[in-house]
């Protein structure tokens, strides 16, 4: 009876975000990502300081012209949210809005790929085919997405 109570109050510790003294963070296949992609994006090896700081440069330009992009999509996307679940359906304006959210994905991607060149032109070889073979993986270092059929550890499952 009296693991029964312990394990109450640990599944509930679990439920508020808290982890129970002692016990580590279960790590799945993902966990080493972090070590390949570092914090920001992908891990290039053997980056001069000069090229870190064209870098954080490159981001922060990209990041102010992109910021107005996903706000803008954001929005659409709630205006696309608001025509389709409306009780009475417009098709004209549903439309024009899918139009409009495509067009700036459109651009957003573009700056992205732009953003890529920029930081390949600054590259050895070598550090453009590490940035290469990563890209090749896709996103997250080509992992699945989706929870697959594996163990759900900390889901309260």
């Amino acid at each position: 009876m009296l693991f029964v109570g312990a394990s109450s109050v640990q599944a509930q510790q679990f439920r508020r975000g808290e982890r129970p003294q002692g016990q580590q963070e279960l790590r799945g296949p993902q966990a080493g990502e972090m070590d390949r992609k570092g914090p920001r994006g992908p891990h290039i090896p053997n980056l001069t300081e000069e090229q870190k700081e064209q870098m954080k440069a490159f981001k922060i330009e990209f990041e102010k012209a992109a910021l107005p992009l996903r706000n803008q999509i954001g929005e659409k996307e709630a205006r696309l949210h608001t025509l389709v679940t409306a009780e009475n359906y417009d098709e004209r304006a549903t439309n024009k809005v899918i139009e409009e959210i495509g067009d700036l994905k459109t651009d957003l991607m573009k700056l992205e790929v732009g953003q890529r060149q920029k930081v390949k032109s600054i590259l050895t070889d070598e550090q453009v085919l590490a940035l290469n073979h990563q890209a090749m993986r896709g996103p997250k270092g080509g992992a699945k997405r989706g929870p697959g059929n594996g163990p759900h550890h900390g889901r309260g499952r």
